[in-house]
């Protein structure tokens, strides 16, 4: 996991897959990478092409659940 702090990866079933996170992260870097992740597993068959500049992985869809997880985090913790 060289160069990031976690990544999301999908089963072949397309059912589940798996969130793996650094295991050298401060507390606050462990949920936010987390939250992040859990984003995109929630999000992964949005995947939008755009414009050759847009980044496919980060789209609006994206960034509204990101916005959504982490505002029920902040609620419950």
């Amino acid at each position: 996991m060289q160069d990031c702090h976690g990544y999301w990866r999908a089963a072949e079933d397309g059912e589940s897959g798996i969130i793996a996170v650094a295991d050298d992260l401060t507390r606050q870097e462990l949920i936010d990478t987390f939250l992040e992740e859990w984003a995109h597993a929630r999000t992964a068959h949005l995947e939008i092409k755009g414009e050759d500049d847009d980044d496919p992985y980060h789209h609006a869809t994206f960034w509204s659940e990101l916005g959504r997880i982490t505002k029920r985090f902040r609620e419950e913790w």
